[in-house]
């Protein structure tokens, strides 16, 4: 009798609390400055059509991740979603963007160190990379991507590249193809502690490497995506010191599998949200050897007041080696390229296992200004705007071995390892980001002042 009555009770005012709840139906969805970008394009991002119900309580939020959706596309420089409700019971929606400039073929002239830093640290001015890119995005309105680079100098570097996202009626599949061909008269042979040593630079060529793959995406919702692919590595090495440290010639099938969740504000300078990434690889040569290796990354980022002037960023990232002694150098090397800390920029920090965690403190010096520029200036590079930030940081990672004998090439094995530091961060148009900062490195005792500067172009692959 008891049962009966209590289910009674919670049918009762689940009934209630659904009577109260008010839902509004989207009447339509007006777009406005989208010349290129098909509607459904823009649609994807949504999850709503028209005719659709939506929650009163709840419209501000889903407007808000809509914006937010439309921006990680980076297809736009500015997105603005508003609606208007009428006492009728309806929404209408008004999406308004800006597009960007969708055709690139710009001169390449960078340094082939990880960032300016690293490279007057090193004083290797040779280690400089030249040549032409072309980047057509877009180009059928539906997302697509095309580029072909032509690059020469310290690591020349050939490919062509092709990505095509929202195939099928519903727009859930994804493909790219790509193909590349590096080599280069110097690299690295080892590392000796957390330090690259390179091979000698004769003139000839002693490191080269193709790479070819196919890749397919599965996005049944605007947040989250599953991606598989298939790609096959060469790299043929030529010098003494480097084939002391690797084969001559390694052969890799590679599968993957990886899972990305998004829902931040911005793929690249982001100040809400939440974004986890977990991605595994097999390396299998033709002689049955093999290894794994599997990353795991998750960022959190919110405004800690509602003025959203104060901000707060964590960033974990993790990575592993299945048998880290069965991994050439060479492998080792190139996946540990992202084992890094702020402060740590000279270093190479290699291990079967590496987790860190990067905590950001930031104040909004100066909130998002938007410049007007003459009218003969093309549209889409009309309307620039920049944010300043001030930013406090403190890092810190642990990496280890299960396997012996490699304390040589990483001391800090075993041992916590953390930095320290502030800066200021400089934000504008087309995603790019200036970050100049002090960091004060705990494992080697000094401080340093860095930059990096990020130009993104986001590729599946």
């Amino acid at each position: 009798m008891r049962k009966n009555l209590l289910a009674c009770i919670l049918l009762v005012c689940s009934v209630c609390a659904f009577a109260q709840e008010k839902y509004l139906q989207i009447s339509e969805i007006s777009l406005s400055g989208n010349e290129k970008t098909k509607p459904q394009t823009i649609l994807r991002e949504f999850g709503y059509s028209a005719g659709d119900s939506i929650s009163e309580s709840d419209i501000d939020k889903e407007m808000q991740a809509f914006a937010d959706n439309l921006r990680r596309l980076m297809l736009f420089n500015n997105v603005d979603v508003s609606y208007s409700a009428d006492s009728a019971g309806t929404v209408a929606v008004d999406v308004k963007v800006v597009e960007r400039w969708y055709y690139w073929v710009y001169p390449i002239l960078e340094i082939a160190d990880r960032n300016l830093t690293s490279y007057f640290y090193y004083k290797n001015f040779k280690r400089i990379n030249y040549g032409v890119a072309f980047d057509w995005l877009n180009f059928c309105g539906r997302n697509e991507m095309l580029n072909f680079k032509l690059r020469l100098g310290y690591k020349e570097h050939y490919a062509v590249s092709y990505q095509k996202p929202n195939i099928g009626r519903r727009r859930w599949n994804g493909i790219w193809l790509k193909a590349e061909f590096f080599r280069q008269k110097n690299d690295i042979a080892y590392v000796s502690e957390c330090k690259p040593v390179y091979a000698a630079d004769d003139g000839k060529y002693i490191r080269r490497m193709f790479d070819a793959g196919v890749g397919y995406v599965f996005r049944p919702h605007v947040n989250y995506e599953f991606s598989f692919s298939l790609t096959y590595q060469n790299v043929i090495s030529r010098d003494s010191l480097l084939l002391a440290y690797a084969p001559d010639k390694q052969n890799y099938m590679v599968p993957a599998f990886t899972f990305d969740y998004d829902n931040r504000d911005s793929k690249v300078a982001p100040t809400s949200g939440i974004h986890a990434r977990l991605g595994v690889k097999v390396f299998t040569d033709f002689d049955a050897n093999a290894f794994a290796f599997a990353s795991l990354g998750l960022q959190y980022n919110t405004s800690i007041y509602r003025d959203r002037l104060f901000y707060h960023g964590t960033l974990l990232h993790s990575q592993f080696f299945g048998s880290y002694s069965a991994v050439p150098t060479n492998m080792r090397i190139e996946l540990c390229r992202n084992n890094l800390i702020r402060g740590f920029d000279y270093y190479y920090i290699l291990g079967q296992n590496f987790s860190a965690l990067q905590n950001t403190f930031s104040v909004k010096l100066l909130d998002r200004r938007d410049f007007s520029l003459p009218r003969w200036i093309p549209k889409k590079f009309r309307e620039p705007y920049i944010q300043i930030y001030a930013d406090i940081f403190a890092d810190l990672a642990y990496c280890s071995n299960f396997a012996a004998g490699f304390n040589g090439e990483n001391p800090l094995l075993h041992k916590p390892i953390y930095s320290a530091g502030a800066g200021l961060s400089f934000e504008t148009y087309y995603d790019r980001v200036l970050k100049v900062y002090a960091a004060y490195n705990g494992n080697f005792n000094f401080f340093g002042v860095f930059v990096d500067y990020v130009t993104p172009i986001y590729k599946k692959f």
